[in-house]
């Protein structure tokens, strides 16, 4: 399994975790769109989720809540590839 997809595994889990802390199910694809219009919502309808979310992948992967920024917030996959990117870039620092 490559690095993103344990990533990936890990950020789904913490986002399914913060998201269902209300009691619903949620149904999260790579694709399914954090948030959304009036007419088709994300799954994402609290902004104390996003900073919860953010946190918690702080602590997990060694980040700063700010270098997860908006963009990173579209769905798992762009998420993913962003904490994975800065992963990254924190290892290289580090050497």
């Amino acid at each position: 399994m490559s690095a993103l997809a344990n990533i990936q595994g890990r950020i789904r889990e913490i986002v399914i975790d913060v998201l269902q802390a209300d009691g619903e199910l949620v149904e999260l694809t790579n694709e399914t769109p954090f948030f959304g219009t009036e007419d088709h919502p994300g799954v994402i309808q609290d902004s104390l989720a996003i900073l919860e979310i953010a946190s918690r992948l702080a602590e997990e992967f060694g980040l700063m809540p700010s270098d997860l920024g908006e963009e990173a917030f579209q769905n798992l996959d762009t998420l993913s590839e962003q904490v994975a990117r800065k992963v990254q870039e924190n290892a290289l620092a580090v050497v």
